[in-house]
């Protein structure tokens, strides 16, 4: 045998080597060295849907340099590339495939996917006519086409594709599906909920259209029915922890605090957690006031997520929640640090300013937030009250009264700006400012209370009586309501029955500063004792003895040697 023969022979056999290595253990194919291209064209298919890309890449190539002019093995290397997210060369692919078979539908419809990918979305849609013109009844075509448009914000457009392509094959639960994340992120829940149900007809796995059920009845405040979705998901897949979250809110908003939270521990055992997780239950943990748990729970997601403003914003929130202002603050500041405009972040750290009596401060990130959030009308009432506290009138005025037009129900805006009137001398206007205060919600004893406190500084003590007996009668705990009355009834000489009002919730409101300085000047203006009054008087003292024993309170040890003065009582 010639040495050019022996020379092909062995080059035969090291291709057959090659062959057998490639094709082991590949089910029957595995049996034999004469593998058609198709064979390594379905393996690689089948490599990449399961997440295998390089190997799926490795016979995707060999089945090209078997059958080079076969397009599908472009189109599908084409696509590995672009899961790959090597665009580039994902479209050259395409175009390869394109080159071979000029009328082949499936090669325009990837080629114009890539091009959306990387933005050139008016291209994209030149290919996509392409693959509509030689296959106008391919449903990929039209349901890749509605993916670009709805990645460019054409959600009208994209809908539109989505329903030519649900038209052409209803059976495809993917097409319903991604057409209700369209309209579930365009807040037409009601939609969405009709396409995630035609995609749970068809779907093998139920777990996402549950999930974005559950969502849906969710943002609707529809809670019986998001639980019972995200329940379904949960007993699909116990391993993701999306659902959890999703059962969790149902919980938390519907006020079974001990199903949120054992939701939370439940799905720390069985999923595996991430940031968005955390934050979570760090939030509901704040929103029951476990103040402590929380922030663990918001450090451990800041640890698996350092850049989430998110985080950062609630860690502030958290430390403002215990009054550790110099943390919130530092929270607070790193959110601006990402984003200069979180109005929140702004408005937080002008609460904080204020709280700290540093009012110009205050109102200049007041102000800030403001530029940010021109139709937040919390934002004007703190204004006002800034200005307020700094004494200019004019400018707290003007901005309660913009407050008022952004909302005309804020109660609490009436009140402040009726006080504000108050001062200025503006007796009329400030107890018309109550008054639509009080309208608003009748059934509140603070509105009530509010409005006494405005007739009292209107020197309409009567009237100012009459309101706060009424908050007493909507809330019979209301404390202030009592001092208030008290106050008018001082106010009209009738200084026995403030007494007698006062001693009656003695027992509760006598570690209160401003109960101990009432009802010292009450004692003070009290008539000559008569036998009721004593009576009122052993109650009283009663009750100074009881609070000495365990506080030392140098006011009402007063409160008591007056007692034991003007009614001639043996000290104890």
């Amino acid at each position: 045998m010639s040495k050019k023969l022996l020379q092909i022979k062995d080059s035969i056999k090291s291709q057959i080597d090659r062959l057998d290595k490639f094709v082991k253990n590949y089910n029957e194919s595995s049996k034999t060295v004469q593998i058609p291209s198709s064979a390594y064209m379905n393996w690689g298919i089948d490599l990449a849907q399961n997440g295998k890309l390089d190997e799926a890449m490795e016979k995707f190539q060999t089945a090209a340099l078997m059958a080079n002019q076969n397009p599908g093995v472009y189109i599908n290397i084409g696509i590995t590339m672009l899961k790959q997210k090597n665009f580039e060369e994902a479209i050259k692919n395409f175009r390869k495939a394109v080159k071979i078979d000029k009328f082949n539908s499936k090669a325009y419809t990837m080629w114009a996917s890539a091009l959306s990918e990387i933005g050139d979305l008016k291209s994209a849609i030149e290919i996509y006519k392409l693959a509509q013109k030689y296959d106008p009844r391919d449903t990929d075509t039209y349901l890749n086409w509605g993916i670009s448009l709805a990645k460019a914000g054409k959600k009208s457009e994209a809908e539109e594709k989505f329903k030519k392509a649900a038209t052409l094959n209803p059976a495809n639960p993917i097409i319903p599906f991604l057409w209700g994340l369209l309209l579930f992120e365009d807040g037409n829940y009601n939609e969405a909920i009709i396409r995630f149900n035609h995609s749970l007809i068809y779907a093998d796995d139920k777990y996402d259209s549950y999930y974005y059920l559950a969502l849906c009845y969710l943002k609707q405040y529809n809670y019986k029915l998001a639980l019972k979705y995200a329940q379904d998901a949960i007993d699909i897949n116990q391993t993701n922890v999306d659902a959890y979250i999703v059962l969790a809110e149902c919980y938390l908003n519907t006020g079974n605090d001990t199903l949120c939270l054992n939701t939370f521990e439940l799905a720390e055992e069985k999923t595996q957690t991430n940031a968005n997780f955390y934050t979570n239950w760090g939030l509901a943990l704040q929103k029951y006031h476990h103040v402590e748990e929380a922030r663990e729970k918001l450090y451990k997601a800041l640890m698996l997520d350092p850049t989430q403003e998110i985080i950062l914003f609630n860690l502030g929130v958290n430390f403002l929640m215990s009054n550790e202002y110099t943390q919130a603050e530092e929270f607070f500041n790193k959110v601006l640090e990402k984003n200069p405009t979180n109005s929140l972040a702004l408005y937080n750290l002008a609460a904080i300013a204020y709280n700290k009596h540093d009012y110009s401060h205050a109102l200049e990130l007041y102000k800030s937030s403001y530029d940010n959030d021109r139709k937040n009308y919390r934002i004007y009432f703190n204004i006002a009250n800034c200005y307020y506290k700094k004494n200019d009138y004019d400018k707290a005025k003007e901005y309660f009264k913009k407050c008022i037009e952004y909302c005309p129900k804020y109660i609490q805006a009436y009140i402040n700006f009726a006080n504000l009137l108050i001062e200025t001398g503006n007796y009329k206007e400030a107890q018309r400012k109550v008054r639509t205060a009080y309208l608003l919600d009748k059934n509140s004893a603070y509105t009530s209370f509010a409005f006494g406190i405005i007739l009292m500084k209107s020197e309409k003590f009567d009237e100012a009586i009459e309101k706060f007996e009424n908050a007493i009668k909507i809330a019979p705990d209301y404390i202030l309501a009592y001092m208030g009355k008290a106050e008018a009834l001082l106010n009209l000489d009738r200084a026995k029955e403030a007494f007698s009002i006062l001693i009656s919730v003695i027992d509760s409101a006598i570690q209160l500063p401003e109960f101990q300085e009432l009802l010292t000047r009450v004692i003070e203006n009290l008539p000559e004792n008569s036998e009721l009054e004593e009576m009122t008087a052993k109650t009283a003292l009663e009750s100074c003895n009881k609070f000495l024993e365990m506080y030392n309170n140098d006011k009402v040890l007063a409160i008591k040697n007056t007692l034991l003065e003007k009614f001639k009582f043996e000290a104890n």
